[in-house]
């Protein structure tokens, strides 16, 4: 499984080679200390400003009326402690190198775990006195942002951390809407949290190596003067390689659209179309949540369609179609990764699936395609009429209408098709009357 999110997330470039590995370790080590230093500083100021805070609300009589501020107070006492006591660790320089990178490194994830610990009980008790768990949310990205750790130990502080924060607003927070609620974001964003860590941690991998590529390319230089124009191209690659990968959230997040200008923001708007359906069928919160995330990624297996097969302006091959049509199934392999998406899995993996079991790429007919799936196809259909592509201009609405009533019942269900059109009428008429 480790192997299999690695080869997801890296190219070949994202491994260390074996000779490195003990160099690139104390530099991250290095640079997490030196981090984690400076970070303690700042945190020291906020918790004493805190402190203050707390003695304020002791005055006004809060500690006695809401027990919560009193037990606040100790977290930010302990973290005024223990951030005193981080201050005046002994910098070290000189001496048994092998001993220093182990003092760093248990200085890091001592420093690792408690900030974040002492988040996630500040944020349980700022739950039972506010309703919040913003303390849980900085603690965790600071983390993440901060401190650069392999995936396996970043995964282990995330989920003792998410294991206390769970266990600790289930006990003090007694609104079990909230209490879902908070399930639901705090799961999310251990899951991103975690996700963004391990994005920085290969992206400093591949730095290092772009560094080290460019430190012997330097050395050919010296020595190989007639190849100076061959390698002044690699050293620009490996520059552009650079950047690349400090901006390779925000390349992932754009990756598909970005091969098509004419499908750009469908999946917003199918999730939009999809959305309003779910909440007109008053579905659960939870199949809405189900459904926004399988309405964004329903077309994410189109990144391994060729460019000439997604963008062609005219009628496809039967071999080019039959590549087209394996996108459900590249998505649902995609998706499969990713621990928090396995409940949209089906979806994604039947929305082209009709009514009439003609569709792919399992042939299911009826009530063998999940109901969320056959929700998603009429959204998707929705958006694929009113779009302009290169070889038609935008349809209408009407034209929506016209088509969903025309194939209710043999590519779409014809319960949703009747739910979508009291959708449209319903909206229709509330902006003839505001008229």
């Amino acid at each position: 499984m480790k192997n299999k999110l690695r080869s997801s997330l890296l190219t070949k470039s994202g491994h260390i080679p074996d000779l490195k590995k003990n160099e690139f370790n104390v530099e991250l080590i290095n640079l997490n200390y030196d981090r984690s230093r400076k970070t303690n500083f700042v945190l020291l100021v906020i918790s004493l400003i805190l402190v203050s805070i707390d003695f304020l609300y002791k005055q006004e009589g809060l500690w006695t009326s809401l027990p919560g501020y009193k037990y606040l107070f100790y977290t930010h006492i302990s973290m005024v402690l223990i951030t005193f006591m981080f201050l005046f660790f002994p910098r070290i320089n000189g001496g048994d190198t092998s001993k220093i990178t182990r003092f760093k490194l248990l200085f890091v994830m001592v420093f690792a775990y408690f900030i974040t610990l002492d988040a996630t009980f500040t944020a349980i008790i700022d739950q039972h006195i506010h309703g919040e768990i913003t303390m849980y949310i900085i603690g965790a990205l600071t983390i993440a942002v901060l401190n650069i750790f392999k995936p396996l130990t970043s995964f282990g502080i995330y989920l003792i951390n998410y294991s206390i924060f769970i266990i600790g607003i289930t006990y003090v927070q007694g609104n079990s809407a909230i209490l879902r609620g908070h399930y639901a974001n705090g799961t999310i964003l251990a899951v991103v949290a975690w996700f963004v860590s391990v994005i920085l941690y290969y992206a400093k991998v591949r730095d290092f190596q772009s560094r080290k590529t460019i430190e012997q390319q330097k050395i050919e230089l010296e020595t190989a003067n007639l190849q100076l124009t061959v390698t002044n191209h690699k050293l620009q690659k490996s520059l552009s390689a650079l950047d690349e990968s400090q901006n390779i959230i925000f390349t992932l997040a754009l990756a598909l659209e970005s091969k098509d200008p004419y499908t750009h923001g469908h999946s917003d708007r199918v999730s939009d179309y999809a959305i309003e359906l779910a909440r007109f069928l008053n579905l659960s919160e939870l199949d809405q949540v189900i459904i926004y995330r399988a309405a964004t990624l329903h077309d994410i297996g189109k990144i391994g369609i060729p460019d000439a097969i997604l963008n062609k302006p005219g009628a496809l091959t039967s071999e080019e179609w039959s590549i087209m049509k394996s996108h459900p199934e590249r998505g649902e392999a995609i998706c499969s990764k990713l621990n928090f998406a396995r409940e949209i899995l089906p979806i994604i993996r039947h929305h082209h699936e009709r009514n009439d079991g003609k569709g792919y790429p399992d042939g299911l007919a009826g009530e063998d395609i999940p109901f969320l799936a056959r929700l998603v196809s009429i959204a998707d259909t929705v958006d694929a009429i009113t779009s302009s592509r290169p070889y038609r201009s935008a349809g209408t609405f009407e034209q929506v209408l016209k088509e969903l009533r025309k194939c209710a019942g043999t590519q779409f269900d014809p319960v949703l098709v009747e739910a979508f059109i009291s959708l449209y009428n319903n909206k229709n008429n509330q902006l003839i009357e505001r008229k």
